[in-house]
């Protein structure tokens, strides 16, 4: 292995960790597991045993399921309280893994090959190195001694596995006995050994893996046992030499490692058993978390609960397909439950870290930006969203959209909009625009245009699609009128386009914005609101006349609702303005080519605090003759406060048109705004 690559992507800490490290597979184990990521556990004596030095940090653990083991091993520098990376960001980690096993000139004695890797924090200059080692006992060997025992006992599973923890615990205590210098011989018609271990062929590989001879009748210990036992004998003078030898030995070291996986691996398999059955022997302890801590990944600023719509499996498939959401996680390396503020971070930094040819428009941006539109889509962020504008403002391009354009303009997705001519990107566009005589497919296209524009980085080709839609967008002023002919166009746009924009709270006033929303929807009151002036809807002159509770209404009452209906006026010409306004006058590109789809649209207004007074705070009443103020209590007292402001403002009927005079005379109960708010529900069966 050579120096990190540091010009390869980086990811944040506990990515190396939950994602990098626990897919690190090798290419021979990934041969005979599918689908498949490490669990590392310890065993439970060994946790308070890490060889923590003042220099050196060392961490390891054994996947229980394909019993590979991995040791880190972390230097000091970074690692201390002034590490740059005490922050809510954490490490970003630049990493090689290899997959292919390193062997050693010793291999044919017996010891298992070794990945290697390496990474270095980009931050703060800490540096690991890793060392996955394959299993002396490969998982094709536990499947065939587990298919082995399970086989003899099809009709009852947890009697197989019973049998399988009696011969791989046995196995366990052989190998462990064999470390302390044990050289007794396992005779095969002995009745404990013949009970337990079967002796049959998938049991006997692993034997000999492990280095023991069957001679005659009997399984021999490897040599290296001899050794170990002469090494450990007191009477020995130079018992610490041998000790030494023995430690050093490939082969001995293999033996200890058989040791440590058929520990896991038992551990593995009473998990299947009764739990009054387990043995607390083998109950290796789960130690991801430790690996965190050890390189100081644990503490990263995690995202609310609540606001998660995904979450990636943390024991999923890793050849199995990702979804689009766990992709875009992959390609910014995070962890599907970091804050936004982390996602936008890491972002940040591949675009600023990126060595390409092209770091700003190229290949590797767009695989970027593509994965920050779907995060931010499948998280619903507003923060995000602000940054995905902003990044279509600079010019990036999603490739959905890219897609799109190419479907709209030459009927089929383009693999490589680079390679076409943009000479033949305008021909395509006159030839479908000539199709068409509506505007607003005009329109589409040209906007589809204007993406593959930007996606091509042409700025010829940009200056024309600029100045077509500069173009499509006078024509359709034209056709409105301009600004005099808004009032009649307003009225032929579709219905989606007529609904206002919002209303923004200025108190506990969400039920009044809902009615003042209403009472806009209505098309025959938005009308007469905005027509206060003309001096024939509205009792702009104070005529008196105008009964309300059997009583006539005074100057001072008329004047005070001919003012309700003023600043009424104000708030839905402010209503119609920003929304015809931000149809006419923005330009944006977007999926939906709905400019109202833009965040940068006016969204919302505030009601005027003096009309909302008049509502929530009665200043008459249509019942009593008294004027006393008294604060209104809830939205049908709000409403009626309001629907009696507009009747108090009619004219009186002799100033009405003949039509709708004799049903002014009765009272306010009958006039056109009462019609127009009341009704009554019949229900129609069919018997």
């Amino acid at each position: 292995m050579g120096v990190v690559n540091l010009h390869g992507p980086g990811v944040l800490g506990e990515y190396l960790v939950k994602r990098q490290l626990a897919e690190w597979i090798p290419d021979d184990i990934r041969r005979q597991l599918t689908r498949h990521t490490h669990t590392w556990v310890q065993p439970a004596t060994d946790i308070a045993c890490l060889g923590t030095t003042t220099e050196r940090i060392s961490w390891h653990g054994t996947c229980r399921e394909c019993l590979c083991q991995l040791t880190a091993t972390i230097e000091t520098e970074g690692a201390g309280q002034n590490n740059a990376c005490i922050d809510e960001v954490g490490h970003h980690f630049h990493s090689t893994l290899s997959t292919q096993a390193e062997t050693s000139n010793d291999q044919q004695a017996g010891f298992s090959a070794t990945c290697r890797g390496r990474t270095r924090c980009c931050k703060c200059a800490l540096t690991a190195s890793f060392g996955l080692q394959l299993p002396v006992i490969e998982p094709s060997m536990c499947t065939a001694l587990s298919n082995a025992r399970m086989s003899m006992h099809s009709h009852h599973p947890t009697q197989g596995t019973r049998e399988l923890f009696g011969t791989v615990s046995t196995l366990f205590k052989l190998i462990k006995n064999a470390c302390t210098g044990n050289t007794k011989p396992i005779r095969l018609h002995s009745d404990a050994p013949r009970r337990l271990l079967k002796f049959d062929a998938a049991c006997n590989h692993i034997l000999e893996i492990m280095g023991f001879e069957l001679i005659g009748e009997e399984f021999h210990p490897p040599e290296i046992v001899r050794v170990a036992g002469e090494a450990l004998d007191n009477a020995n003078p130079s018992r610490d030499v041998r000790l030494t030898q023995v430690r050093a030995s490939l082969l001995f070291r293999r033996l200890e490692s058989a040791r440590l996986e058929l520990y896991v691996w038992a551990g593995q398999i009473q998990r299947q058993l009764p739990r009054d059955e387990r043995q607390a022997l083998f109950m290796p302890t789960m130690v991801e978390d430790t690996l965190s801590r050890t390189l100081g990944t644990f503490n990263y600023k995690r995202a609310p609960s609540g606001k998660l719509t995904l979450l990636m499996a943390t024991t999923g498939a890793v050849n199995a397909k990702h979804t689009a959401a766990e992709d875009a996680y992959r390609a910014l390396g995070v962890l599907d439950d970091v804050c936004d503020a982390l996602v936008e971070w890491a972002y940040t930094r591949l675009t600023a870290e990126d060595q390409s040819d092209d770091p700003v428009f190229g290949s590797h941006a767009r695989l970027r930006f593509d994965s920050l539109v779907t995060i931010s889509a499948a998280r619903g962020s507003k923060e995000l969203g602000l940054l995905v504008a902003n990044e279509r403002e600079r010019g990036m391009v999603a490739t959905g959209a890219i897609r799109s354009a190419c479907v709209a303009l030459f009927g089929q997705p383009q693999s490589e909009v680079d390679t076409i001519d943009s000479d033949t990107v305008r021909e395509v566009f006159l030839a479908r625009v000539a199709e068409t005589s509506a505007s607003k497919v005009r329109m589409e296209l040209a906007e589809h245009l204007a993406v593959l524009a930007d996606a091509k980085q042409d700025v010829a080709l940009k200056a024309y699609a600029d100045n077509v839609l500069s173009s499509l967008e006078t024509s359709a002023e034209i056709e409105m009128g301009g600004a005099e002919g808004v009032a009649a166009w307003k009225g032929k746009v579709d219905t989606w386009e007529q609904l206002p924009v919002g209303l923004k709270n200025i108190g506990n006033t969400c039920y009044l914005n809902s009615i003042l929303q209403c009472l806009f929807s209505i098309l025959p009151i938005r009308a007469a609101v905005l027509s206060y002036g003309d001096n024939k809807t509205w009792n702009e002159e104070l005529r008196l006349g105008r009964n309300d509770g059997g009583r006539l209404l005074t100057r001072e009452e008329i004047s005070e609702a001919l003012k309700f209906v003023q600043r009424l006026k104000n708030l839905f010409e402010a209503l119609v303005t920003q929304r015809v306004e931000s149809w006419a006058a923005k330009r944006v590109r977007t999926s939906s080519g709905h400019p109202l789809a833009s965040t940068a649209a006016p969204l919302a207004v505030a009601p005027d605090r003096e009309l909302a007074d008049m509502l929530l705070l009665r200043v008459g009443s249509s019942t009593s003759t008294t004027q006393a103020s008294s604060q209104q209590q809830d939205v049908d007292e709000c409403i009626a406060q309001c629907v009696g402001l507009l009747v108090r403002a009619l004219p009186p009927p002799s100033l009405m048109d003949a039509s709708d005079q004799d049903s002014d005379l009765s009272g306010p109960g009958d006039t056109w705004i009462y019609k127009l708010l009341s009704g009554a529900l019949e229900v129609a069966t069919d018997r």
